[in-house]
């Protein structure tokens, strides 16, 4: 285990940058890719990468959901109703790490967490997958979606499933709510669907993030270095949303959470 250096690393700003620029562009991105580079390539513990991965991730997805609901790609009714599951289930994952921690060894708990990762990054590979046979919608009013109990509680479950994933992997606020939405809401639009899913992330990472500081799981100078890079990559990304074609983005993300999740097992 290398220990982790503090202050200024361009290398680090650099890794934060182009994962930032992934996380604007397509709501993908974040956890999926930085907690295996922290793991896998700064060789973090797997407990603290996810805690930096968590901390840094607020700031980038806070600014990122600005700039998305500036330019009016945030569905308001859809964020909210994700809020109310994300944030129950962002709690239930905080308590469940505590327990986890309380009665496993710190080595066994970092190979759980490891682990966790890996299949949650396999799981995001294959929903990003489906995602893209699913129909963009284009530009479609929220008008347009008839929220039925059905669909409203499909949203809201998938809510408090990323919120628990998320706080115990830091995995789920892009990779898995996205294509989860593109399957459930086909026509609200792809744009629309990407923008809600960051301004769901920005109302539920603090949570987590706050669980994991309490718990001393983060590297705070890690964690700057990384914002520092992320904040502009976010603002690049979510102005370059609605330029770059979404299904030459997919199969590429898909490929480095494949990869990632192989290295990790």
């Amino acid at each position: 285990m290398e220990a982790i250096e503090h202050g200024f690393r361009p290398g680090v700003v650099i890794v934060g940058l182009l994962v930032g620029i992934f996380v604007g562009l397509s709501g993908v991105g974040g956890g999926s890719l930085m907690t295996p580079l922290l793991i896998l390539v700064l060789r973090v513990h797997p407990a603290i990468a996810v805690g930096t991965d968590l901390l840094y991730s607020v700031p980038t997805k806070v600014v990122g959901a600005f700039v998305h609901a500036k330019a009016k790609t945030v569905d308001r009714k859809l964020t909210t109703m994700l809020a109310c599951g994300g944030l129950p289930g962002a709690i239930a994952g905080v308590f469940a790490v505590a327990e986890l921690r309380t009665y496993v060894r710190l080595a066994t708990f970092d190979g759980i967490v490891r682990h966790a990762v890996a299949i949650a990054l396999l799981v995001a590979a294959f929903a990003v997958l489906a995602g893209m046979r699913r129909r963009s919608g284009a530009h479609v009013q929220p008008d347009d979606v008839v929220w039925d109990d059905r669909r409203r509680g499909a949203v809201v479950l998938t809510g408090a499933l990323v919120g628990f994933c998320v706080s115990v992997t830091s995995i789920g606020s892009g990779s898995v709510t996205l294509p989860t939405l593109m399957a459930l809401l086909p026509t609200l639009g792809l744009r629309r669907l990407i923008g809600s899913d960051v301004a769901f992330a920005a109302v539920l990472l603090p949570v987590a993030a706050l669980g994991a500081l309490a718990a001393g799981n983060v590297d705070v100078p890690l964690a700057a270095n990384l914002v520092l890079g992320s904040v502009p990559g976010v603002l690049i990304g979510s102005r370059l949303c609605s330029v770059l074609p979404e299904r030459l983005l997919r199969p590429a993300v898909a490929t480095v959470l494949v990869f990632a999740s192989s290295r990790l097992f």
